[in-house]
């Protein structure tokens, strides 16, 4: 798996989440897929979906396809912008372009996926899950002065990222290869919320909060984490309901064309 060397395109109208811990209409909440059997027809699904949130506040799924996508972080200063490319495996880079057409900087070997900003410095989320390796890291951009930047590793992450959702001033919370993970922006400090056994076939590349606990887009539909009583989240998958089958028949197994 290449971390978000892909974006979803829209290909289908928006499927509302309307909160709690029930699916959509139309949709069934299902046990995670654990055998062999079930994790394939997951993977190969014909069903794509990444969630968002609507304009007014709404999470909603949207079923779309994968496409290649090289510019994943765009922070917009009044003075430049500062611009990240995500080639996956073939490598990614941030730059810094002065609107005034002075010194630019680059930095290379870096993956980034995401951004947002702390009291006017730039965040930016980078890594690569890719064959044996998973690694990931924050990094903060400090203004030095009208035309330099100082680079902070702010945090490191124990699997790459995909996507992230700011929750309050001080704490972003990423989607990972196999989990969730919160940072504190503040002082760096990573915890975990979830940690999942078998993600990395579902390509998860959105995340949303919803209610107490969070709604992830993935290739069969929605991984709804649940919060339970005595701390961490109970994972369910939402699907639609004629594509509930994984075993030992699976529903809805053609890739999108």
């Amino acid at each position: 798996m290449t971390t978000m060397t892909w974006m979803l395109a829209a290909a289908a109208a928006a499927v509302v989440a309307a909160g709690g811990d029930a699916p959509p209409s139309g949709w069934v909440s299902i046990e995670p897929p654990r055998s062999e059997a079930a994790l394939r027809c997951a993977n190969y699904s014909q069903q794509e979906w990444s969630v968002r949130r609507a304009a007014d506040g709404t999470p909603e799924l949207v079923q779309g396809r994968h496409e290649h996508r090289y510019l994943t972080v765009r922070e917009l200063f009044d003075d430049g912008a500062l611009l990240g490319y995500n080639r996956g495996e073939f490598g990614g880079w941030i730059e810094w372009l002065p609107r005034d057409g002075g010194a630019r900087f680059e930095q290379t070997q870096v993956d980034p996926v995401a951004a947002t900003r702390y009291r006017g410095e730039a965040v930016i989320a980078e890594g690569l899950a890719h064959l044996s390796a998973n690694r990931g890291s924050v990094l903060r951009f400090e203004r030095r002065d009208g035309r330099s930047w100082r680079i902070h590793r702010l945090a490191e992450l124990d699997a790459a990222p995909v996507a992230a959702v700011r929750r309050g001033d001080k704490e972003w919370v990423l989607l990972l290869v196999d989990g969730v993970a919160s940072v504190q922006l503040d002082s760096g400090q990573v915890r975990r919320l979830h940690r999942a056994r078998d993600w990395l076939g579902s390509y998860v590349g959105s995340i949303q909060p919803l209610g107490d606990g969070w709604l992830i887009g993935g290739r069969r539909g929605a991984i709804r984490l649940e919060a339970k009583a005595d701390g961490g989240y109970r994972e369910r998958w939402w699907t639609p309901a004629r594509c509930a089958v994984l075993e030992p028949e699976c529903s809805c197994a053609n890739p999108i064309p």
